[in-house]
């Protein structure tokens, strides 16, 4: 057998049973909920699959997604209706002729009340040749168990929603099993879990199928897939390999190092950077360290800046893993120091950020509110608008937890000033919501009425912003 000659099936067979239980669920009209489990690596390819089924020919429903999770103190009603009418306004945009306009926001006692209430004006809003809805709930977590069945029985007990057909897709957890025993017949469950042990096998092989790919070979060959381990001999009419004078005289006319065209070294160096990573998800944290570090200096051994700051950093976060924030600190220095000096100035506030974190897990929080004023101070002045925002209020979350409210307030405020010289979408992207929320707390807290009142409307603001369509990940959400 060739190296590498085989799937990734631990990967794809879950995904093809998913996708088979929900063309069987979207085609067989008597199945009130389809529940599959699944774990984190296969989440987002899940929705993805669940999603696919709503192009099927025979598919009359309009598909919503909800991600929002079940807290201890919060059963998350309240933001699923949100996400409903966020996600209504969207299939609007796409497809104005099928559905009704949005409704006025419904009112009501409790929160799944609420919620069934949205659910039920979207049901009056179909128009033909639209029939009924499919409620894709996928929260991120489950930390109230026990509320999330009842409520969940309580929705599927509602006369008035029959025509409501739900996906649970529940990650590293079985909390709707027992819903679905109760549902019977009317319910369907697909297992998606991935045999980790499988994956790490498949993996080795396609890293050993890479590491041995001869000079000259074919890019799936070089990817993993199946082929000799000898050099394939030349091809007709096969146009020469350009000189290493020639590669170097390109790279620089584009500004890039030779190292980069060269496509045997950078095979070397994919190899490397996916060995270790191999190695921290099989738990050999010790052998994924060396073999980072080897990959960041193998770039910067051919010139690669950039690359090497990349893996440096990946390297300080597979130390950190391991439990060594004292040298996970020391590399994310260097990782600074490295990225300022080749003008990488995003990378060196990333950097300058992770060592904030390092310093809190070593309980040097004095330490900590210095890294992060620093990391905002570098990134305002480097335009690294995003990272300047979530470095100052970091910086002040922790003087307000250290009861030092007056520079907390001073730490907030320049959060808020990046953000308001940054516009749109760098509020749209950034913590600048939170910021002004915080800071709103901190005036009410001394009597600032007017000042609250004023950072609190602001932070709606950032909030419909940062709500406003961009598109997410399976279905522009």
């Amino acid at each position: 057998m060739f190296p590498g000659d085989q799937r990734m099936e631990s990967l794809t067979k879950p995904l093809e049973k998913v996708m088979e239980a929900a063309e069987f669920f979207m085609r067989t009209s008597s199945l009130r909920l389809l529940y599959v489990t699944t774990t984190d690596l296969l989440r987002i390819p899940v929705l993805e699959h669940v999603f696919a089924t709503e192009s099927l020919p025979e598919n009359c429903s309009a598909f919503l997604l909800l991600e929002a999770p079940t807290e201890s103190a919060d059963d998350g009603w309240s933001l699923r209706s949100d996400e409903l009418r966020m996600d209504w306004q969207t299939l609007l945009d796409e497809a104005p002729g099928g559905l009704e306009p949005l409704w006025p926001e419904q009112a009501s006692r409790s929160t799944l009340s609420r919620f069934g209430l949205e659910l039920g004006r979207a049901l009056a809003g179909m128009r033909a040749p639209m029939t009924g809805l499919v409620v894709v709930l996928a929260p991120v977590w489950i930390k109230d168990a026990e509320r999330w069945r009842q409520d969940l029985t309580t929705l599927l007990g509602v006369r008035q929603l029959e025509r409501v057909r739900f996906i649970v897709v529940e990650v590293d957890s079985t909390h709707t099993a027992e819903v679905i025993e109760k549902l019977g017949a009317r319910a369907e469950r697909v297992d998606a879990g991935v045999d980790l042990a499988a994956l790490q096998d498949e993996t080795n092989a396609s890293l050993e199928a890479q590491r041995t790919a001869p000079p000259g070979s074919a890019g799936p060959r070089r990817s993993g897939a199946a082929g000799p381990g000898v050099t394939p001999p030349p091809r007709p009419h096969k146009v020469a390999a350009a000189s290493a004078e020639a590669l170097a005289a390109t790279a620089a006319a584009h500004g890039l190092p030779t190292a980069m065209l060269d496509v045997d070294l950078m095979q070397k160096l994919k190899v490397l950077v996916l060995t270790a990573a191999s190695h921290m998800r099989g738990g050999a944290t010790a052998e994924a360290v060396r073999v980072q570090r080897e990959a960041r200096d193998f770039c910067v051994a051919h010139g690669l800046r950039r690359e090497a700051v990349v893996n440096e950093l990946v390297l300080a976060g597979y130390v950190l893993q391991g439990g060594s924030p004292d040298r996970a600190l020391e590399v994310y220095r260097g990782a600074k120091a490295r990225a300022l000096d080749a003008d990488l100035n995003e990378l060196g506030v990333q950097a300058q950020l992770a060592m904030g974190s390092c310093l809190l897990l070593l309980k040097k929080t004095d330490a900590a509110v210095s890294a992060y004023s620093e990391a905002g101070q570098l990134g305002a002045r480097t335009g690294a608008s995003v990272m300047a925002i979530e470095a100052y209020r970091m910086c002040g979350q922790l003087l307000l937890s250290q009861g030092r409210s007056k520079e907390a307030a001073t730490a907030f405020q320049r959060a808020l000033g990046v953000s308001t010289h940054a516009g749109a979408e760098v509020q749209r992207a950034s913590t600048a919501k939170e910021a002004a929320q915080a800071l709103a707390v901190v005036c009410r807290k001394h009597g600032l009425r007017q000042q609250a009142e004023s950072l609190e409307a602001q932070a709606l603001v950032l909030e419909a912003l940062s709500t406003a369509p961009p598109s997410a990940s399976p279905k522009s959400k």
